[in-house]
């Protein structure tokens, strides 16, 4: 009978141990099998068991399980964890910690590498439908993965960097941005967005070193001088504004846009001849530039308007000076005209042209012009 009892115990023993290694071991072959639902349910009943859950190959199965659910194209198994990439991450780090003697370390790493994939293709994605914070999760997971292996992703922490400039996280932008400075990343655009993150932080000082520090490094690049150009511009250094887009001109003549920037710098300290130089050589590069004609009318306008209310703040004993501002006035007026009937040819419904140009035939007694002009 003793016999008889212990030989029960002893079976009873083995049918628990064999019951929660049955788990994990039909979670593998449900998993070989394709049918992950089942899979799943049997692995995570094996993750909680006491007799399995410190076993580094239970959670190696549960990360392959998961890996497969994240990647699977049918919705039935995609849809069991929206988060399975990031279960399955949380899960062979487990199964790396648990494996002392090493004997799943090739596997482990494996589906680690694998999942790096997951974790750009859905952090692409996420950037492409401007979930900014969504694309910062997954690439710090690329990120944290590479890392793990003794690899610096560079690519992840740039892709991170851009993400927080544009969701406004500056923090994180900075920090990770930082990172590719430190092991000199062959990327003119680490500057950029760098500096704007810096720029969020409201550092305009080190922002404008971070530029200095990329151009020393990629001198030839322009949009590091445009940025640069840029923060001159917000801090209101008309000067070093100037002397940046002088700069920008000579390695890119051809850009109509840089130009434009140039004369309205100096259009607004009011040196409307420079300002008028450069209109012109935008409009030279870019025949079809509007901007550039109808900043040239308006200095012309500008001018009529203020020669006739200097005319009208004369005495009534000044005739002759007042017929001499007129003329002067008329004068400008013509001048405009063919810069503003060009603005207007490029985009015939601006209000400001059409507006201008009515004002300017009937001042000049142009009255055919006015009429086609309202008969449109």
């Amino acid at each position: 009978m003793k016999k008889l009892a212990l030989l029960l115990g002893l079976s009873m023993i083995l049918s628990i141990g064999f019951a929660q290694n049955f788990e994990r071991t039909s979670a593998y072959n449900y998993n070989k099998d394709g049918k992950l639902d089942k899979a799943k349910l049997a692995i995570d009943k094996a993750t909680v068991h006491a007799k399995t859950m410190m076993d580094s190959k239970t959670w190696l199965y549960k990360g392959m399980i998961y890996y497969n659910i994240a990647v699977n194209p049918l919705p039935m198994y995609n849809e069991l964890d929206p988060d399975a990439a990031k279960v399955a991450y949380e899960a062979l780090l487990k199964a790396k910690e648990l494996d002392e003697k090493g004997k799943n370390t090739t596997d482990i790493n494996a589906y680690l590498q694998n999942l790096v994939n997951v974790f750009y293709s859905d952090g692409g994605q996420k950037f492409q439908e401007n979930d900014y914070s969504g694309a910062i999760s997954d690439f710090e997971y690329a990120f944290k993965i590479a890392g793990a292996a003794g690899i610096f992703d560079t690519t992840a922490a740039f892709n991170i960097g851009m993400a927080g400039v544009l969701s406004n996280q500056p923090e994180i932008a900075a920090e990770y941005l930082q990172k590719c400075v430190d092991i000199d990343f062959e990327d003119p655009r680490v500057y950029m967005f760098y500096n704007r993150s810096v720029k969020q932080l409201g550092d305009t000082v080190r922002a404008l070193e971070i530029l200095k520090a990329g151009r020393e490094k990629f001198p030839n690049e322009l949009s590091l001088l445009l940025e640069t150009a840029q923060v001159y511009l917000e801090k209101g250094e008309s000067e070093k504004l100037q002397e940046i887009l002088h700069t920008a001109v000579e390695k890119d003549p051809t850009n109509a846009n840089l130009f434009f920037l140039l004369g309205k710098t100096y259009d607004d300290q009011g040196d409307v001849t420079t300002a008028e130089k450069y209109y012109l050589q935008a409009s030279e590069v870019n025949a079809e530039f509007f901007e550039a004609y109808y900043n040239i009318g308006a200095i012309y306008v500008n001018k009529a308007a203020e020669l006739q209310s200097e005319a009208n703040d004369l005495p009534i004993d000044k005739m002759k000076e007042y017929d001499e501002l007129i003329a002067q006035a008329d004068t400008n007026l013509e001048k405009a005209l063919p810069y503003l009937e060009k603005s207007l040819e490029l985009n015939p419904e601006d209000v400001y042209t059409i507006a201008a140009l009515k004002e300017a035939y009937a001042r000049l007694k142009m009255n055919d012009k006015l009429q086609d002009l309202l008969d449109k």
